[in-house]
């Protein structure tokens, strides 16, 4: 059974006529006579009869008439949620990203998307780069914002944000207090031991490199993934860390985290949005990387390892 026969079908006995069914449809009566006659051939039914003039459906055309009716609204519903799905308005959007991402530098992106696309349910992971990146490669998500360098094959990586990332504690804390703070904090940091993250991930590698390339060794009194954990840790005084800006920048406000001066040592990681590459994206994961790359004026992407 085609959509049209019964299109044409549920016009015909609705109008009476097979000719004001064709006018309806822009075709000619022929066309319309030829596909009821399909539809009664496939349904083994006479589906409609003459009374003088007037076309009347017979007792399976009622039958035809009435879930037909049923049918078509409901494949009308499917066009209209593929319609709008194609146009960015229903669906999913399914994305990764790693903590601090959340806090500082999606939640614009977030709001703007919603208020725009409210009809798409937006399902948020968020997990450290590597799992995102495996999520990614799974399927599982179709967007992940992630620390950069990243591993995995065939990734489009976009770079789109600098982190710079201080070394603060408790202004109780010693390495707030110590000369040695002043004149070595580096030394002064790695004597003391960090609240910092999990010996795997892509952000302590990094700050592992700066300790190494200055001769030090970055001692990790405790590990935890969450920024927003590491920093209470700190405001309570039980070590120091090194966290981004953006995470703590109300606490230097407040005062209850200082900033220890590393002179001409900087702490920064480059955040990237990745995916499979743009033809594979969901209309709703388009839209939302093409509102992240304008808000962030990203300009070019390469693949992951190059």
């Amino acid at each position: 059974m085609e959509i049209r026969q019964l299109r044409y079908f549920l016009s015909t006995v609705r109008l009476g006529s097979l000719k004001a069914a064709a006018r309806e449809h822009f075709v000619t009566q022929p066309a319309v006579s030829i596909q009821l006659k399909k539809l009664e051939a496939e349904l083994g039914e006479k589906l409609y009869t003459r009374r003088g003039r007037r076309v009347v459906a017979t007792q399976a055309g009622d039958m035809v008439a009435t879930q037909g009716e049923a049918i078509l609204g409901r494949v009308d519903s499917l066009k209209d949620s593929i319609t709008q799905l194609t146009h960015g308005h229903a669906g999913y959007l399914r994305i990764g990203n790693i903590d601090a991402a959340s806090i500082y530098v999606l939640p614009g992106v977030f709001h703007a998307f919603r208020r725009r696309y409210p009809g798409v349910d937006v399902q948020v992971t968020v997990a450290d780069s590597d799992t995102l990146v495996a999520a990614l490669e799974s399927g599982a998500i179709e967007l992940a914002i992630v620390t950069l360098p990243l591993g995995g094959e065939g990734l489009e990586v976009v770079p789109f944000y600098r982190d710079r990332m201080l070394l603060v504690a408790s202004p109780r804390h010693e390495l707030a207090t110590s000369r040695l703070a002043r004149r070595r904090p580096l030394q002064a940091a790695s004597e003391a031991g960090l609240i910092t993250y999990p010996a795997q991930s892509v952000t302590r590698r990094l700050l592992e490199k700066v300790f190494i390339d200055n001769g030090l060794t970055l001692r990790a009194a405790m590990e935890m993934s969450s920024p927003e954990a590491i920093k209470r840790l700190t405001e309570a005084g039980i070590g120091a860390s090194i966290l981004p800006r953006k995470v703590v920048v109300d606490e230097l406000k407040r005062g209850t985290l200082k900033s220890i001066a590393t002179g001409g040592i900087r702490f920064e990681r480059m955040l990237g949005v990745v995916h499979r590459g743009v033809e594979k994206l969901s209309q709703p994961a388009s839209i939302f990387l093409t509102m992240l790359m304008k808000k962030h004026k990203i300009r070019t992407n390469r693949k992951a390892g190059t």
